[in-house]
């Protein structure tokens, strides 16, 4: 009878034993869920103090299941959810159920026209809305000569006229051409490397933010386009546009180098360009500036005038 007792016993343990391993090992193949990101998640991440950058990111590499109706576009610009956050949720609703993973054949490629996607250094233009937007680099230019205006007039008062120096670019219009009085700039800086951080002069290289930068307009001659970038008499040398060419913008941080960039009022028509404020050497008596540092050119033209 103990005999019997006892094998039973064995037996009832080497059944639970069994039954825990084959609960362990189900466990083990348990995936874990997939995490699918809602409005929630967003207000969520927005209040915890997260970047644009980083929010934008995960919507890219995660599941999603926007609502993103006037009346939750709303709730969310209440939430202080950013515009370009809520760009992306469109633009993840738009393209339905997403199952995105960070690697393989699903990972999401950066969108060149995306502000918040990898540039090379250098100043872009952002033109269009959500879906139809398109950003386009601008190409620096070298003004590789100066002249100087007021020489008689300096001579005859001995040295008491100021003599302003004139940065002059090739060309009476830049090659891109603008039909919007309040245009958006990018600027995506790059310290370690050659790029919009260097422009190939000493002068240039340790810029790092949109506020070095001038925003000028230019005088338009035959053939050409100048701006004053310093003067001095016998008293002695002042670099610098005047103020007059200076065209006032803001600028908003979005992510580490990157930078949007807006006119603070609407631009009239005509030729500007981004200039490095600490691009312009003091000007020296009888000679002005030789040579120059890149300038980043553009030309405005709402009006069908001209």
């Amino acid at each position: 009878m103990n005999k019997i007792y006892i094998r039973l016993i064995s037996l009832l343990l080497i059944l639970g034993l069994s039954g825990a391993s084959l609960s362990v090992l189900a466990q083990g193949d348990k995936k874990p869920s997939e995490e699918t990101l809602t409005n929630e998640t967003i207000i969520t991440l927005t209040k915890a103090g997260l970047s644009q950058s980083i929010i934008v990111s995960k919507i890219r590499s995660s599941k999603t299941r926007f609502d993103v109706s006037t009346t939750e576009l709303l709730r969310l610009k209440r939430e202080n959810v950013a515009d370009a956050v809520i760009d992306a949720m469109i633009q993840a609703a738009q393209a339905g159920p997403s199952n995105a993973t960070p690697s393989g054949d699903n990972v999401l490629k950066a969108d060149p026209h995306d502000p918040l996607s990898p540039h090379e250094a250098g100043i872009y233009l952002l033109t269009g809305e959500t879906v139809r937007r398109h950003m386009v680099q601008l190409d620096p230019s070298v003004y590789t000569q100066s002249k100087s205006g007021g020489m008689f007039k300096s001579a005859m008062t001995y040295g008491i006229a100021k003599v302003q120096s004139k940065a002059v670019l090739a060309g009476e219009r830049a090659k891109l051409r603008i039909e919007d009085s309040q245009p958006v700039f990018y600027f995506y800086f790059e310290v370690k490397n050659a790029g919009l951080s260097n422009a190939g002069n000493a002068w240039f290289s340790s810029a790092t933010s949109p506020n070095e930068f001038v925003l000028l307009k230019l005088e338009t001659k035959k053939n050409s386009r100048e701006v004053v970038v310093g003067q001095f008499n016998a008293f002695g040398a002042q670099g610098g546009a005047l103020d007059k060419y200076v065209q006032p913008f803001d600028y908003e941080k979005l992510a580490p180098g990157v930078f949007k960039v807006t006119p603070r009022g609407n631009l009239a028509d005509g030729e500007y360009c981004f200039f490095y404020g600490g691009a312009t050497p003091l000007p020296t008596y009888g000679y002005g500036v030789v040579g120059g540092p890149k300038v980043f050119d553009f030309g405005i033209r709402v009006s069908r005038l001209q």
